[in-house]
């Protein structure tokens, strides 16, 4: 009888390993919900297909390896966007890497892209290495702010 529960005790202790290893597995994999994205041509190649979609107790960030923008203009082609499936409203801003902010986006839901942006100053034509895009996010039910995130990226400036 002794042996019974000993054989008992072993297999279930073994089944309850593998199941909260499976869950830690899948818990790492959901994690790594965000899309690296690069541009061409003054705008980024991400496309609503490629947002990841969060569930209501994550944020899905975009991710930009680069952008390309026109030297001396205030309006430039960048598409950014809040991945569907979002629990908030994104707040995106850019600022250069010596903590010049360009721009600052009005609250975007959802699902919501931005095509064309207007910078608060001309750039110069160069390469900025460690621009930030600036994620901040907050509850569509109050408002209230959560959790956002600051993605580094360079920032090509062409004439």
């Amino acid at each position: 009888m002794k042996n019974n529960f000993i054989i008992i005790a072993t297999v279930a202790l073994f089944l309850i390993v593998a199941v909260l290893s499976c869950v830690i597995i899948g818990a790492m994999l959901l994690g790594k919900n965000s899309s690296s994205t690069a541009s061409t041509g003054g705008t980024s190649t991400a496309s609503e297909d490629d947002a990841p979609i969060g569930t209501p107790d994550t944020i899905a960030i975009p991710g930009y390896a680069q952008l390309v923008m026109k030297a001396g203009e205030l309006l430039q082609d960048v598409e950014l966007y809040n991945p569907e499936g979002n629990p908030c409203y994104f707040v995106i801003s850019i600022v250069l890497p010596d903590g010049t902010g360009i721009f600052k986006s009005s609250p975007n839901k959802a699902g919501q892209k931005i095509d064309v942006i207007k910078l608060s100053q001309p750039l110069k034509a160069g390469t900025y290495e460690g621009a930030v895009m600036k994620y901040s996010c907050f509850s569509t039910l109050d408002g209230s702010p959560m959790n956002g995130a600051n993605t580094k990226f360079t920032l090509e400036v062409v004439e």
